[in-house]
């Protein structure tokens, strides 16, 4: 006895130039922007079987500015800046959303903070999770500065950072 009928095999719908680029202006459409690698490699996903329309279809969306790398890497960066993260931790980011190493050093370079300001967000981070006091133990001070490292900020500012003291000023 079936209690279920074996629901017939869709027929695979024919992969044309038109479908490429409906699929991926949906995909911009419903998840934000795109790197123009990142969309690439999910058409390629989806389309394996025929990729002949996937980089006709993306340079269509490119030439058309619907697609934008710098674009979208300039207001992630601006994003990423305003969340208390140093220069290392956004190039990292970027680089995995799948931008051009030349669009992340601009967007990076484009970055209005000194290294004062970097200081005080790193500061800011360490007085969060180990107090105000300066940091004199061996193991837990590395564990501060591997925190900061790991947050992007140099070792430079992160050391200064962790031996920090207010009543210096």
């Amino acid at each position: 006895m079936v209690m279920y009928k074996k629901k017939a095999s869709p027929k695979p719908q024919e992969i044309s130039y038109e479908r490429v680029k409906s699929y991926m202006l949906w995909l911009i459409e419903r998840y934000g922007d795109y790197s123009a690698k990142k969309l690439l490699q999910k058409a390629n996903l989806l389309f394996k079987d025929d990729t002949q329309f996937n980089e006709p279809a993306l340079n269509y969306l490119i030439e058309r500015d619907i697609v934008n790398d710098l674009r979208y890497a300039q207001r992630l960066t601006e994003s990423l800046t305003e969340k208390n993260i140093g220069a290392n931790k956004i190039k990292e980011k970027l680089y995995s959303k799948g931008f051009s190493s030349a669009t992340i050093n601009e967007c990076v370079s484009s970055i209005e903070t000194s290294d004062e300001d970097y200081f005080e967000k790193a500061l800011l981070l360490k007085v969060r999770k180990f107090g105000e006091a300066p940091i004199d133990e061996i193991k837990l001070k590395q564990k501060a500065l591997r925190h900061l490292i790991a947050k992007g900020f140099s070792y430079a500012i992160a050391n200064k950072a962790v031996g920090y003291s207010p009543e210096e000023e």
